[in-house]
């Protein structure tokens, strides 16, 4: 059973893989695979994001994890770099974020994190993936698991973040956008703790409008936010608070590829930066461009944290991301935490003087385009994108970078979450990508018709 893709097991909740039965089965596949690579009590840490499905999920994943002999902590709403951090702190074999992150409330998923909280790799995947196969073989009774609950972690985990802040945010006016997601809770507290005059915004989950609206998938909320309120800067984050963009004062929004740059430059003039910067085959020329400028290195990986982690663990480099706004710019491995990125960059505005735009000055975007095909017949993600199945999609990729020339480049691919084919396309004249990404998204949504009955 193929579960996992890009980051975790995603899908539309109720269907699978997203139900009770399947991921019952799941927390006890994970459970006994771990059971078996340790001599000593295994202890697995769980928190979520704000969906209602999320109570259920946690329930059945709960038994199961019981089922096979595996203790576990419940953190409750938190963010997933939360998680990752008391998977660090209390040495538990593992962890379990329920989120779809940056999707809508009637998704949901799961991302598995391994001893130490970075990602979990590939092999374990596929062996919880085999074991999944098998039939569920609940331990003996004296040894079932047993479950706690850790009530302060929201409190433990904004002490951790205010320590990490490098200075203190007096005077500056921020508007939050939690995206009525994990983060609604620590965000606010957090850059309050700091001394700045926080204005939060999409703090009031319901269980049905995380992302809706809000976020850092829709940009446009926290530029009208951050204007509205007078503020300094305004920030965003993402459903599970990995991802955050950010707005300068007159709501100039500043994306993961110029949040890249802030952080490298600044890294750089302090003899912080470990060789260079990962990003993705989505990361915009001009971030390449201004690094180059610097004499700071650039490498690109495929799309996915996933994937520029490993690159960076490769090359031993300490920093990259994407422009989603997902950075990684900690430990290689751990998951980005939107906030601590947030307070990296404020921290580069108190020490510099410099607003947030000025920042950037060094580095200017090319115009670049996405456009999302939505292929509503299928409930999970593409397991792979092969253009000799599209003949007509290839075709027109090949016009299409004719007419871009060397100005510019067309970039098609699979999203790993959700059933999606993203086309991006960049180059120097903003009309004409425009109109190339627009016409090569009508392409592929004909053909898709005709790949996927084949």
């Amino acid at each position: 059973m193929k579960l996992f893709g890009t980051d975790g097991v995603r899908g539309r909740f109720g269907r699978e893989p997203i139900t009770p039965q399947t991921l019952l089965k799941f927390g006890w596949a994970f459970g006994s695979v771990l059971r078996e690579s340790s001599d000593s009590p295994c202890e697995v840490i769980i928190g979520k994001d704000t969906r209602v499905s999320g109570y259920l999920m946690e329930t059945a994943l709960t038994s199961g994890l019981l089922s096979s002999g595996v203790n576990i902590a419940l953190l409750g709403p938190i963010p997933t770099p939360g998680v990752s951090y008391f998977c660090s702190r209390d040495h538990a074999c593992g962890g379990i974020v329920i989120s779809a992150s940056h999707n809508s409330a009637e998704d949901n998923g799961i991302k598995v994190l391994r001893a130490g909280g970075s990602k979990l790799p590939s092999h374990i995947e596929k062996l919880i993936e085999q074991r999944m196969s098998q039939p569920i073989d609940v331990v003996e009774p004296k040894n079932l698991g047993k479950a706690r609950r850790i009530d302060d972690a929201v409190d433990l985990y904004v002490d951790y973040l205010c320590n990490k802040a490098e200075c203190m945010l007096d005077g500056m006016r921020i508007v939050v956008d939690c995206a009525n997601g994990a983060s609604y809770r620590v965000a606010p507290r957090v850059l309050e703790k700091l001394g700045a005059q926080v204005i939060a915004v999409a703090n009031s989950p319901d269980g049905y409008n995380i992302n809706r609206n809000c976020g850092s998938t829709n940009p446009q909320f926290i530029t009208a936010s951050t204007i509205e309120h007078k503020a300094d800067v305004g920030i965003a984050l993402d459903g599970d608070g990995d991802r955050v963009l950010m707005v300068d004062g007159k709501g100039n929004l500043v994306n993961g590829d110029q949040i890249l740059y802030i952080i490298a430059i600044a890294r750089k003039r302090e003899g912080k930066l470990d060789g260079g910067v990962v990003g993705t085959l989505l990361s915009n020329i001009g971030l390449a461009s201004a690094l180059s400028e610097n004499e700071i290195p650039f490498q690109r990986a495929n799309v996915g944290d996933r994937f520029v982690s490993e690159y960076l663990k490769r090359l031993k480099w300490n920093l990259g991301g994407e422009e989603c706004g997902h950075i990684i710019n900690g430990e290689v491995g751990i998951p980005g935490d939107g906030i601590l990125v947030a307070l990296e960059v404020l921290g580069e505005i108190v020490k510099t003087g410099k607003s947030l735009n000025k920042l950037t000055d060094g580095m200017s975007l090319m115009p670049q385009v996405s456009v999302n095909v939505n292929l509503q017949t299928l409930n999970s993600p593409l397991a792979d994108f092969d253009l000799c199945r599209w003949p007509k999609t290839d075709q027109a990729i090949q016009l299409a970078e004719t007419e871009l020339s060397m100005n510019g480049r067309v970039l098609l691919r699979a999203s790993g979450t959700e059933p999606t084919i993203r086309v991006l396309v960049e180059g120097g004249d903003q009309q004409k990508v425009t109109r190339i990404a627009n016409e090569l998204a009508d392409v592929v949504r004909d053909e898709a018709r005709e790949v996927i009955s084949a």
